[in-house]
């Protein structure tokens, strides 16, 4: 019985072991098959292609930069002098002796947009100007410079179009879009900064920062501010994207010093290049006109408060004004404006911008919600400045 038990045993505890041998051989093949993938892997990694973190903006720049131009303006400036009966008689005698007016000269930059030589520029750069020169070119071999006259200029935007004097003209910009521009976008700003530097075009990178009005009594402009350094005399000029393409003309700094902080604002070359079309067609600007005061854009909090439902979108007329088209047609405060032609209302500014894009006498279908109902009425546009009342601090 005992040599039986032994004859049985031992080819047991063989079988055993050897499928505990046969298991560990299995999983040291599969592991050293894992790790000599995970090695060619690496090895892939190591020897493939590499991705450059260094980024260059040279071809965007090369594309734009011949576009952008240097403005040299003669201004005339009236010095207001005190009444001599407001002075002691010692100064009196002096005060004769002074000059009523001053000559100065000032520095700019803009942007050929057309190809008669069409220039836009900030008006702060040729205003009061008697003379105005435009020097373009590579400003080393082949500069060119230039007389130019005044086209026509809107203050509400503080632009300016110019026409060169001359056969040989700046090659136009390409002119992007800037409804599609976003905060954190890298743009780039084209111009002349510094007196000392007037023949050196530089280049300064930065980003989007924000967007909107900066304050009030500012342009009803949705500014593009940017932290690309801006100093004196980058106003007027170029506000490129990273494909070259022109989104917005540089218009001023806020800076405590008069030096770059890093906060500037350029018009939005849409509003910009609208402005532009109509100095070229009329001398001046003429934006349609409603004639209506709004406030913010109707949340759901606000809807629920004023219509007792949560889901009214657009803008809530607050005020009529008189005689204006707005009234002619019939619409009346309370109402919310919705769309225009169609288009939804966002944003008071685009609701601005709607109205402003069509020139006066063109008949434009406004979407309103009254007392539960949505109503189409047409009104045709007149001429007169939009108003909206605003919640952003005077600080």
């Amino acid at each position: 019985m005992k040599t039986a038990l032994q004859f049985i045993t031992w080819p047991v505890i063989a079988g055993v072991l050897f499928a505990v041998a046969l298991f560990q051989y299995q999983q040291i093949t599969e592991l050293s098959t894992a790790q000599q993938q995970l090695r060619e892997d690496l090895a892939a990694v190591q020897t493939g292609p590499q991705i450059s973190r260094d980024v260059s903006y040279a071809d965007a720049v090369e594309r734009a930069a011949a576009s952008v131009v240097s403005i040299h303006s003669t201004i005339r400036e009236r010095i207001e002098l005190p009444p001599a009966h407001e002075l002691p008689p010692v100064f009196r005698e002096l005060l004769q002796d002074l000059p009523s007016e001053r000559l100065w000269d000032s520095l700019g930059s803009g942007v050929a947009v057309g190809k008669d030589g069409y220039v836009l520029t900030a008006l702060h750069v040729i205003e009061g100007a008697e003379e105005i020169e435009v020097h373009f070119g590579d400003n080393i071999h082949n500069t060119v410079i230039a007389r130019a006259e005044l086209v026509g200029a809107d203050p509400e935007t503080d632009l300016a179009l110019l026409r060169i004097d001359s056969q040989e003209t700046p090659r136009p910009v390409t002119v992007g879009s800037s409804d599609s521009v976003r905060v954190g976008d890298t743009v780039l700003a084209i111009g002349y900064p510094r007196r000392d530097l007037m023949h050196q075009k530089s280049v300064s990178r930065g980003i989007v920062s924000a967007l909107g009005i900066p304050r009030d009594g500012l342009p009803i402009v949705e500014y593009i501010q940017t932290d690309a350094a801006m100093n004196y005399g980058n106003s007027g000029g170029a506000l490129i994207n990273t494909e070259g393409e022109l989104i917005g003309i540089n218009s001023f700094i806020y800076s405590e010093t008069g030096a770059s902080d890093g906060i500037g604002f350029a018009v939005p070359i849409n509003k910009a290049m609208l402005v532009a079309e109509q100095l070229m067609e009329f001398g001046e600007v003429k934006p349609g006109y409603l004639g209506v005061i709004t406030g913010e854009l109707l949340t759901p909090e606000t809807s629920r408060d004023f219509f007792g439902r949560p889901d009214i979108e657009g803008l809530l007329v607050e005020q009529v004004n008189r005689s204006s088209p707005a009234e002619m047609a019939g619409i009346r405060a309370g109402d919310v404006m919705a769309a225009i032609d169609g288009r939804q209302i966002t944003s008071v500014i685009n609701a601005i911008e709607q109205i402003n894009r069509k020139p006066p006498g063109q008949v434009v279908d406004l979407t309103l919600y009254r007392d539960g109902d949505y109503l189409e009425v047409p009104v045709e546009l007149g001429t007169g400045t939009a108003q909206y009342r605003t919640q952003m601090s005077s600080q």
